[in-house]
């Protein structure tokens, strides 16, 4: 049996659809079905991965716009989402990284790049 095609509307691929003013194009969440605690695991190693550590995930789930961490706060309350937090990045860790330029050691002997049998002739010489 074939399909009813009488509302049929054409594929447009999102890059060449116009922007239309009742379409602003705005991210919205909405809550799925699933297990709170497979979401909680899987949003602490994404931040963890970022550097966020304990601290700044609370600052980020006590604000409604982060709606996930948000939701889990308001889910598990402020202590059991601290306990929870700190026991999943005590497994997976917290990524940090300290970048720092080091100036050049001032050398006065200049050193030439060669050929090592042209370099010790001109050594020996």
């Amino acid at each position: 049996m074939l399909p009813d095609l009488t509302n049929a509307v054409p594929k447009v691929h999102p890059v060449s659809r116009g922007i239309e003013p009742d379409d602003p194009m705005n991210l919205h969440a909405v809550e799925v079905d699933g297990d709170p605690q497979v979401m909680l695991q899987m949003l602490v190693e994404e931040y963890a991965r970022m550097g966020f550590g304990l601290d700044e995930l609370m600052n980020l789930s006590r604000q409604p716009f982060y709606q996930g961490l948000h939701g889990l706060w308001q889910l598990y309350g402020e202590a059991g989402l601290r306990r929870q937090l700190g026991a999943i990045l005590s497994r997976c860790g917290v990524f940090r990284a300290k970048v720092w330029e080091a100036t050049p050691p001032v050398s006065e002997q200049l050193l030439q790049i060669g050929d090592r049998a042209q370099l010790e002739r001109n050594h020996h010489a």
